[in-house]
């Protein structure tokens, strides 16, 4: 073994702090007798591959004399490893190992082989968490990148897919992917994507949240402006649309780009089930969704400010039950929603065997005690249990945290301002609305700007699928819808 062989073997084992896991193993090649070291990190390597496909052939294969000896003999004849690869930088190296490659050192050679030996701890399949469905695939994401552009892959069998693989975070080296289809996808929102990624300088991305937390950093608003979801199927639908999905290395839920507000009301089964027969679940979610939100705030409101509105014989019952609680009505309000909200934190998080208990104990023991102590009125739980279930039909999670925190705005500002305070508050909201942008597409696109061959198609009520399938994707965006002749605006 020559010293200079053992120097450079210290020196990369000393860039990982002498870690145990980092394993070397020194070769006296037959033939010309050339020392070589190979390192890898345990646990994250396929050490059967190693002793079979590294180890022995160079090992039984006889290498030429240092004077003939050369790179490309050993990888187009020795080394039996799919994917080898030529490093010259230390950095690369160390970058090569931390990804589950197995570096080979040679004395005497500046360059080191590096070959992909990678063995990551995975879980199997199993059903999608974030969006369950009647009909259709039981498939969702894993937490690993390639199994997930793979899954994607199973769908879309075309060659205009492209796969772009970058690594970000300066200390994790996260592996982040972007799945488009080259002749579809929109070339200005695509670069746009890459600038930002390319600029971020976080120093680790753990999940896929980092990326959507940068992407978005420059809005303040509540609506998810990127669309997550853990279904292949949903996934390979929005690509086809020609929108950018992004793959993050370790998280089971992908990317999707841009996003607008109407697809986070459509849900898997709209495209299993008849048209017939779904036509009208997508606007009855609508529906439910502007309910969910003003519901609490109109009852708080009417109930402070507007009693006089009320039917008579609705306004005695309201009065007689008010007569008995001691605390005002948007306090019992807030009271009863923070706890459904806890519930609905709880039961997501908590074991699966205590959620049953806490919702039980939450619903119904919390609910006759409450009342029969006279600490809040049956119509405020009869009125915050319609706005939870209501709220619960929204399919995607990231919309409902928006709507739990916009109900509680609108109950404050009810109680503070009534029906008027109301009005207010749902102007600006529209106002926001039509001013939010996803990648510098209008978030309430094709409602405004208005499309009417969008619109018809799959927005408040999908078209049968061959007619959706006939369509070219597009984004309207405002600029380009401006630039258009009037007439095509209504085509």
């Amino acid at each position: 073994m020559n010293q200079n062989l053992a120097e450079r073997v210290s020196g990369l084992l000393a860039s990982f702090g002498e870690s145990s896991d980092v394993k070397s193993r020194y070769l006296k090649l037959p033939g010309g007798h050339l020392p070589a070291c190979l390192l890898y990190i345990e646990n994250i390597v396929d050490t059967m591959s190693i002793q079979e496909h590294i180890i022995e052939p160079l090992l039984q294969k006889s290498v030429p004399e240092k004077e003939e000896f050369s790179f490309p003999f050993l990888i187009q004849e020795v080394l039996q490893v799919r994917d080898i690869e030529i490093v010259q930088d230390t950095s690369k190296v160390i970058e090569k190992l931390v990804n589950g490659a197995t570096v080979i050192l040679f004395e005497g050679e500046a360059d080191v082989l590096s070959a992909d030996t990678s063995k990551w701890m995975e879980r199997s399949l199993s059903n999608p968490k974030g969006q369950r469905t009647v009909q259709g695939p039981d498939v969702g994401f894993t937490e690993s990148r390639s199994g997930n552009v793979a899954l994607i892959r199973k769908y879309i069998k075309n060659p205009t897919l492209k796969v772009d693989t970058q690594t970000y975070g300066k200390i994790t080296n996260t592996s982040v992917t972007l799945v488009y289809l080259e002749n579809m996808v929109d070339t200005e929102i695509l670069s746009s994507i890459k600038k930002k990624l390319n600029e971020m300088t976080y120093d680790s991305v753990i999940g896929s949240n980092y990326i959507t937390e940068y992407l978005t950093k420059e809005s303040k608003s509540l609506f998810p402006l990127v669309l997550n979801s853990d279904r292949p199927d949903v996934a390979s639908a929005e690509i086809l649309e020609g929108r950018v999905c992004i793959v993050v290395d370790g998280t089971p839920f992908v990317l999707i780009a841009p996003a607008v507000l109407i697809q986070f009301f459509q849900s898997p089964d709209d495209y299993y089930l008849n048209s017939e027969a779904t036509k009208y679940v997508r606007p009855l979610r609508f529906i439910f969704f502007w309910l969910s939100l003003y519901i609490p705030a109109l009852y708080v409101a009417f109930t402070t400010f507007h009693k006089g509105l009320l039917p008579v014989n609705l306004l005695v019952g309201f009065t007689a039950q008010q007569q008995s609680v001691p605390f005002p009505t948007v306090f019992e309000t807030l009271l009863v929603l923070s706890l459904t909200d806890a519930i609905y934190e709880g039961s997501s998080r908590l074991p699966q065997n205590l959620v049953i208990t806490i919702s039980l104990f939450g619903a119904i023991v919390f609910g006759q005690a409450s009342v029969e102590a006279q600490l809040v009125q049956p119509i405020t739980l009869v009125i915050i249990s319609i706005s939870f279930i209501y709220s619960s039909i929204i399919p995607i999670a990231s919309m409902n945290y928006s709507v739990r925190i916009l109900k509680i705005s609108l109950i404050l500002i009810g109680a503070l301002l009534g029906l008027y305070g109301i009005a207010l508050f749902t102007l600006m909201l529209l106002v926001h609305l039509c001013y939010l942008r996803s990648f510098s597409v209008p978030y309430l696109a094709p409602i405004s700007p208005f499309t009417r061959r969008d619109l018809q198609k799959d927005v408040f009520i999908r078209k049968p699928i061959p007619e959706i399938n006939q369509s070219i994707p597009a984004f309207h965006k405002e600029e380009q819808m401006e630039d258009q002749p009037k007439k095509e605006n209504d085509s």
